[in-house]
């Protein structure tokens, strides 16, 4: 097992990247000693650590038209565009069961974010806090407006990524030397500003929760002073990334199978090129 700290970003649908990074690090059998994952990070981390190759693309594929998961009438009845709960249900596992065994027994450690609604502020889980630890990776992943708030451990949340899109500093305040961060999008990307309708929206939306109001609005300028410093770590060779190498047209809704098995297989051909500079990185 690999002595190092593996970052997962989210991004819905994007994350078919993250999915082939990591069945490749199955294929190889690169295990890593802590993951952290956010909103659907979270997701495909699961299916890494009980190494089931290919299984977040194919439930992702096998459901893409399924009402039942994706669909607005889910707004009405499940509380969001991405019916999180279907995951996790038995019709799904009927299709694809989740191994818990493998996952239970896996000695790595999973860390999962999600942003706090009443603090604005990031929590973090861990895969041994057994309470709550399905609801804390659907709380990660349930993306403000599309979703209804979530509730772990009595507290509300909502999509990790709005505190904290990025969590490679929480594992530099663990001591990892070693960080490899997994993005979904390209070297180019910086988050645009909202529009003022946006925030106008979120802050009528959730008024009774001020600070996550402003946690959305600072979001944008979070973020990209997280890659700004993501990019300075990777120049100094303090921090491996693994990205697209293009901007990325799948949207985080994205309904067109071919598009997202198109990022896939760019997922499998960005690792496969950059798979030596790695273990490079790794050993030294």
């Amino acid at each position: 097992m690999e002595k190092a700290a593996l970052i997962l970003e989210g991004g819905a649908l994007r994350s078919f990247f993250t999915s082939a990074v990591l069945d490749y690090f199955l294929e190889k059998q690169m295990d890593f000693e802590y993951i952290h994952g956010v909103s659907a990070g979270t997701m495909a981390a699961m299916n890494y650590i009980s190494k089931q190759k290919r299984r977040s693309a194919d439930v992702n594929l096998h459901f893409l038209h399924d009402k039942r998961y994706i669909g607005f009438n889910n707004l009405i009845r499940n509380g969001g565009i991405f019916n999180l709960d279907f995951l996790f249900s038995p019709e799904c596992y009927d299709y694809s069961p989740f191994d818990y065994k493998a996952y239970n027994e896996s000695k790595q450690i999973f860390e999962i974010t999600a942003t706090n609604v009443l603090t604005g502020k990031a929590d973090i889980f861990r895969k041994t806090d057994t309470d709550g630890q399905e609801e804390a990776v659907k709380a990660s992943a349930s993306m403000p407006l599309i979703s209804d708030i979530r509730v772990v451990n009595h507290q509300p949340y909502l999509d990790g990524g709005i505190a904290d899109s990025i969590p490679f500093r929480r594992a530099q305040e663990l001591g990892y030397e070693k960080i490899v961060v997994v993005l979904t999008r390209d070297i180019s990307y910086r988050k645009p500003e909202n529009s003022r309708a946006m925030n106008r929206l979120v802050k009528f939306r959730y008024r009774d929760f001020p600070r996550f109001v402003q946690a959305f609005a600072d979001r944008p300028q979070q973020y990209n002073r997280s890659l700004a410093e993501i990019e300075r770590l990777e120049r100094e060779g303090k921090i491996f990334v693994i990205r697209p190498q293009e901007p990325v047209s799948v949207s985080r809704v994205e309904r067109d199978d071919k598009k997202l098995m198109a990022l896939y297989e760019k997922g499998t051909e960005v690792i496969q090129n950059q798979f030596a500079d790695l273990q490079k990185y790794l050993a030294q």
